[in-house]
């Protein structure tokens, strides 16, 4: 039996997916004690559970490639620092371009990736013949490499993390959901689940989809719209896919497991925005891609087709930090990449709430961004 709900927490975190967990671990790391952890639904039961578990450093812009630059180092650590084995596994990312355009972006950003320090290249035909044998290559017109990329499984990350945060004295609450903010004066001083009050120094918002909804019970604007997209396992077989792989001209991306599943998903822009219900044409459009791009899989049945729903800002960029209307109320949202971004978002955010020091790779992704310096273009991500 669950014990009552405290009166009274250091600091209370809203959304127990990788995001909210990633923040207790760190703030855990940083000396935090007396943090309570608050979802409204299922361990897993968001778009932690329903991912693509690919991650990369790379992108285009220089703030999304220093952002994952951090991200990636910190998944190399977490296994030993959660003491539980979160799977990653650095197999490289291969983003595969189809059009003359989207070639002449994957060579912009390798220069951008290239002064930061990230191991990138493109590949010649006789690489793309050897990492990538079974892909149509009349269909390729370059693919850009990153061997530090790879994969983590949501089921074990989530698992390290949430063991971790129990060991810890992290109160973690599942199916626990708020119905209101409280504010004293300009800050944010509490949050409400029902009719139970629970004070708060601080206040963190990591709860996907339903970001919009806090800051709404918090009565303070938010960047953004709700998205949709799905993602299917094909049936096991031989190995056919080596690295991950992001399609960026057919917005779709996938890998193939230790298992041999073909997983991935793909955003088809006309669907209906946020709902989980999965839509035949979808899987359609997504067996379109897989057959064009790698014809051997044309036997292959379909195992599973899922969909997830997000929270994305206007600029499709991270919106990280405290809320420039009001104090104590903190937020990790906007994301696209939520599940590979999680480790820098825990560490920069944890950093400052505990220390009061804004590192300079979180200020690009400020809430208020949009206002001041304007939205971050990033052409490396696979969203229309």
């Amino acid at each position: 039996m669950n014990k009552p709900l405290p009166r009274r927490a250091s600091v209370v975190i809203v959304g127990g997916g990788v995001q909210g967990l990633s923040v207790a671990f760190n703030l855990v790391e940083q000396g935090q004690r007396d943090i309570l952890v608050l979802d409204a639904g299922y361990w897993q039961g968001g778009a932690s559970g329903r991912n693509g578990t690919l991650i990369r450093p790379g992108f285009a812009s220089v703030a999304w490639t220093e952002l994952f630059v951090l991200t990636v180092g910190e998944w190399r650590t977490w296994s030993k620092r959660l003491g539980e084995n979160v799977m990653f596994t650095q197999r490289g990312y291969s983003v595969v371009s189809e059009t003359e355009k989207s070639e002449a972006m994957l060579l912009e950003g390798l220069k951008v990736q290239k002064s930061l320090g990230v191991d990138s290249r493109m590949l010649s035909r006789r690489e793309i013949d050897d990492l990538l044998p079974a892909i149509d290559k009349s269909r390729v017109r370059a693919v850009q490499h990153q061997p530090e990329g790879g994969v983590a499984p949501h089921h074990a990350v989530m698992k390290g993390l949430l063991a971790f945060c129990r060991r810890s004295g992290v109160d973690v609450r599942y199916r626990t959901a708020i119905s209101g903010v409280e504010r004293t004066g300009t800050r944010a001083s509490a949050v409400l689940v029902g009719d139970h009050r629970i004070e708060a120094d601080c206040i963190v918002a990591c709860a996907g989809p339903n970001n919009p909804d806090i800051a709404a019970m918090a009565a303070v604007p938010l960047n953004g719209f709700g998205m949709r997209i799905e993602a299917m396992a094909l049936e096991p077989t031989r190995p056919l896919i080596k690295p991950a792989i992001a399609l960026i001209d057919s917005l779709a991306y996938f890998h193939q497991t230790a298992r041999g599943e073909v997983v991935g998903g793909t955003e088809v822009p006309e669907t209906p925005r946020m709902s989980l219900k999965v839509d035949v044409p979808v899987m359609a459009q997504m067996a379109k891609v897989y057959l064009d791009m790698f014809p051997q899989l044309g036997e292959v049945r379909i195992l599973r087709h899922w969909a997830g729903q997000f929270h994305a800002s206007s600029d499709y960029a991270p919106l990280l930090g405290e809320h420039p209307d009001l104090k104590d109320l903190w937020f990790s949202a906007g994301w696209s990449y939520g599940f590979a971004g999680a480790p820098a978002a825990g560490k920069l955010l944890a950093q400052a709430i505990a220390r009061g020091r804004i590192d300079r790779r979180m200020k690009p992704f400020a809430l208020d961004r949009f206002e001041k310096t304007g939205p971050i273009a990033e052409g490396g991500i696979v969203l229309a």
